[in-house]
């Protein structure tokens, strides 16, 4: 697949949605060791929201349009500092695609780069501080890397960047959120937000590698 458009995007948000499904116990799991334990089924409830809104959209909607419908959704479902952090990796993608109308290689690229940057600036994260950037900043610089690559391998080397953030948020202590007040008791334990960004990233890999 060369690109999300307007006739595969609510199947690609469909997916999405039924991964966090799926694994809404596993993300529990995660974050049940070093948070409040309820992060599988925010994400669970934030994107069946955001698929309901995509759906209600008028048959033609863009690309754009249906992402920027699925991030309002989680945003206001999800709620607590996860809600607005997923919401604006979901919306880069979405405006990434504005112009264009589609979602392709270079897009998808620029979208997960545009997404790092705003979510550091939003939650004030950085790499090392066993958060969802740990996988997300590996994931865009990947993309970028890529060069001249399809979206599929994109996509793939985006995700593969992804999962080995995660692995190394195990070792870390948690320097932001509610795992914080922890400390070392925070080490040896993956973060759930990161986790979450993987499967997202996974998801979208698989689905265009289909």
């Amino acid at each position: 697949m060369n690109s999300i458009t307007q006739e595969n995007v609510r199947q690609l948000l469909g997916a999405i949605t039924q991964a966090f499904e799926a694994h809404k116990d596993e993300l529990c799991a995660f974050d049940r060791a070093i948070g409040d334990g309820d992060h599988g089924e925010s994400m669970a409830r934030g994107t069946k929201a955001g698929l309901e809104a995509a759906g209600a959209l008028t048959e033609g909607a863009s690309v754009y349009d249906c992402f920027k419908a699925y991030s309002r959704a989680m945003l206001a479902s999800i709620g607590g500092a996860i809600g607005p952090i997923f919401s604006t990796v979901v919306s880069e993608l979405g405006k990434a695609a504005r112009d264009s109308g589609e979602l392709g290689a270079g897009e998808y690229a620029a979208g997960l780069k545009n997404a790092a940057d705003k979510v550091m600036a939003l939650g004030g994260a950085a790499p090392g501080d066993k958060t969802l950037v740990d996988a997300l900043v590996p994931a865009a610089k990947a993309a970028a890397d890529a060069g001249e690559a399809t979206l599929g391998q994109i996509a793939q080397a985006a995700a593969k960047a992804a999962g080995e953030g995660v692995k190394a948020t195990i070792p870390m202590q948690a320097k932001m959120g509610r795992s914080h007040f922890l400390r070392e008791k925070s080490v040896g334990h993956q973060d759930a937000g990161a986790t979450s960004l993987h499967l997202m990233l996974q998801t979208i890999s698989d689905f265009v590698n289909a």
